[in-house]
């Protein structure tokens, strides 16, 4: 018989050094990533409007655009409340999904780079063909696919984590703490 009892909630250990520092901190990576928000609404909208930038390349670019918003917000928000409140703790589901989104996210990002990488090859390597290769159609399917894709794999590894039993220590330490160890 192991250990019983489960972990309801996680504490978040990340800057002790400069916890007095919570309101700089905060104002610092706020305009951050209001900034990235803002740039990437920018290219989204301005992709959309023009009729010039309507090709696959900037179709595709704008896609990452809205991925690289969906990215930064799962975890910036936390991270500011952190710094603004002091609260340094998460629930376990709210760990758990936090995770899954972020990996899901990330892999269907790094697949939107390939097919991003697959397009420009196309438009090199075959030139007269591109049109006809690179069609609306197409890039819709390549974008659900890398979506479908990203999250088939990422659900089949949560549903495995998932079925783990976790009574380890609640407090998870960062990058910055672990390095200075």
């Amino acid at each position: 018989m192991g250990n019983g009892t489960t972990v309801q909630e996680f504490i978040l250990e990340g800057f002790p050094a400069v916890q007095h520092l919570g309101e700089v901190l905060f104002s610092v990576h706020l305009l951050a990533y209001l900034a990235s928000i803002t740039g990437s609404a920018v290219i989204v909208t301005i992709t959309c409007v023009s009729t010039r930038l309507q090709t696959p390349m900037y179709f595709f670019l704008s896609i990452f655009s809205f991925f690289e918003c969906c990215f930064i917000s799962t975890v910036i928000p936390k991270l500011l409340v952190i710094f603004l409140l002091g609260r340094q703790t998460i629930s376990f589901p709210a760990c758990f999904t936090q995770a899954f989104v972020f990996v899901f996210l990330g892999a269907s990002g790094f697949l939107l780079i390939t097919v991003m990488s697959l397009d420009r090859y196309v438009a090199v390597c075959k030139p007269l063909h591109y049109t006809t290769i690179m069609s609306l159609k197409t890039c819709f399917l390549l974008v659900t696919a890398c979506f479908v894709t990203g999250f088939t794999l990422i659900t089949a590894l949560v549903v495995k984590v998932s079925q783990l039993s976790f009574c380890g220590p609640q407090v998870i330490l960062t990058f910055s703490v672990i390095s200075a160890r």
